[in-house]
């Protein structure tokens, strides 16, 4: 099996453990983003600096969506930061169910439909429950832990959505307040984490199509890498979480996601 980035640390050494979750019909994504990685330069001209490099990681392989709140505690129990790779997003409601922290979200769609299900939604999570799965995962997540969370690129809700966010005072930033005032959105975010221990959900399809084409619902008008990496810029806090879903396959997007991971873990320390 490929590993992520390298296979030179130990689980005993690693500070950053690896896992994967296959859950639809698009688990290959799993490995060719694994192979994907082995390719991708970790060095940041503009910053002059290597993003890995005060990271050590360990890839455990594969797991059952079952398994996952187990293999989160462990990781957690060890004060190492947790790195889950899914075809889905619905292995991060099981992921977070005992996290305690902040949630800062990546992602075109806010997942917080009560009920929701179409052939899309079926096979991408593997499941036929309408409550409990891509669509829904964060309304139950907010449900059951009560996070605080901080939708970041959000384009696509309706009026019940839109409700529910403003019941539970979820912040959210959408795609076009990105691109006309970063700024602002960068003090909010930085006013979100500052001295929080935080956990990192990135889905794919925030990314505008043009740059990301291999993701299962593509939104239009999404954000850029340099938007992304400008909101990475303003994380303060402790990383204690990351999960990267919602890939297909594809080099393109593979590739951005592996880069987009990096400069997630460049904020470790």
């Amino acid at each position: 099996m490929e590993k992520f980035v390298t296979d030179i640390f130990s689980e005993v050494d690693a500070n950053v453990i690896v896992f994967g979750v296959p859950v639809g019909k698009h688990k290959k994504a799993i490995s060719s983003f694994r192979k994907s990685s082995l390719f991708i330069e970790p060095y940041d001209i503009d910053k002059r600096r290597n993003l890995l490099e005060n990271v050590k990681i360990f890839d455990m392989g594969n797991v059952g969506i079952n398994e996952i709140e187990k293999v989160r505690k462990e990781i957690q129990d060890k004060e190492k930061v947790s790195l889950m790779v899914s075809d889905a997003h619905l292995p991060s409601f099981y992921s977070l169910k005992k996290f305690k922290g902040k949630l800062l979200i990546f992602d075109a769609h806010s997942d917080l439909f009560d009920s929701y299900s179409d052939e899309k939604i079926i096979a991408a999570s593997n499941t036929r429950d309408k409550k409990t799965n891509d669509a829904t995962w964060l309304r139950r997540l907010v449900e059951e832990n009560n996070l605080e969370v901080f939708i970041l690129g959000l384009r696509s809700a309706n009026e019940d959505v839109m409700k529910f966010i403003d019941e539970e005072n979820i912040q959210f930033a959408t795609s076009d307040e990105i691109k006309s005032s970063m700024q602002k959105v960068k003090n909010d975010l930085k006013n979100f984490t500052k001295n929080s221990v935080i956990y990192i959900s990135l889905d794919t399809d925030v990314f505008d199509p043009s740059i990301a084409p291999g993701v299962k619902y593509p939104e239009a008008d999404g954000i850029m890498f340099s938007h992304f990496k400008d909101l990475v810029d303003g994380i303060e806090g402790k990383i204690k979480g990351i999960d990267i879903c919602c890939m297909m396959g594809d080099e393109v997007t593979n590739f951005l996601a592996v880069r987009s991971v990096f400069e997630i873990l460049g904020k470790i320390y």
